[in-house]
């Protein structure tokens, strides 16, 4: 048994108090999950995650400009083609905010905590089409009836663009090659951070 004031005493290594707050992770486990949130939103704002830049939509298309993808996903919902899908636009992977907003914490074991979406098609933008294939749209006859009336009443600066789609519209299917443009992961800041986190825990208890 350690004497009193010994320097091996659990009292003065404060063994006890860490034992007793890693036996109950869940604060800290949720403040990693905010820091991983965290860095995720931030990327929809900067169109970039840690140093990977997010490439622009259509980058080499001529002009006019058109969202092909995004026609043919408001052609599929019976909507008409939004003003934003015949000029490039900065809010990338922002049309609906539905990726965004759908980001979300969760915790799957005493010491793992996860961040990720269940939208269908994030991971096409998390890993891009080389890892996990292009993106298919189904074409109905519905869709192409919608495409001639979007395109009569086009105003003349948009029908030359919109015109493009009818070649696609051919076939029975648009398959979308869609470039990799990370959102979730651990970036050497975002390891930092954690690290921080987790020696402030460990050491005082507190989150920050």
């Amino acid at each position: 048994m350690a004497q009193e004031n010994s320097p091996f005493s659990t009292e003065a290594l404060g063994l006890d108090a860490i034992a007793g707050r890693l036996d109950n992770p869940k604060l800290l486990m949720d403040q990693v999950g905010v820091i991983l949130l965290s860095a995720s939103m931030l990327a929809f704002e900067e169109k970039q995650f840690g140093d990977r830049v997010w490439p622009a939509q259509y980058e080499n298309q001529p002009a006019p400009w058109i969202h092909k993808a995004g026609v043919a996903s408001d052609l599929a919902k019976g909507e008409g083609i939004k003003a934003t899908r015949y000029g490039p636009t900065n809010a990338t992977l922002q049309d609906s905010g539905n990726l965004r907003d759908s980001l979300a914490i969760k915790s799957s074991a005493r010491f793992e905590v996860q961040v990720g979406s269940t939208v269908p098609y994030a991971k096409f933008h998390q890993w891009g089409s080389d890892l996990v294939g292009p993106a298919v749209q189904p074409v109905t006859s519905s869709m192409r009836r919608r495409l001639r009336e979007e395109y009569n009443k086009a105003d003349e600066g948009n029908k030359e663009a919109l015109g493009r789609m009818f070649h696609y519209f051919r076939k029975d299917s648009i398959s979308t090659h869609i470039r990799q443009r990370p959102f979730i992961g651990i970036t050497d800041e975002i390891e930092e951070q954690i690290r921080s986190a987790v020696e402030l825990f460990v050491e005082t208890g507190r989150l920050q």
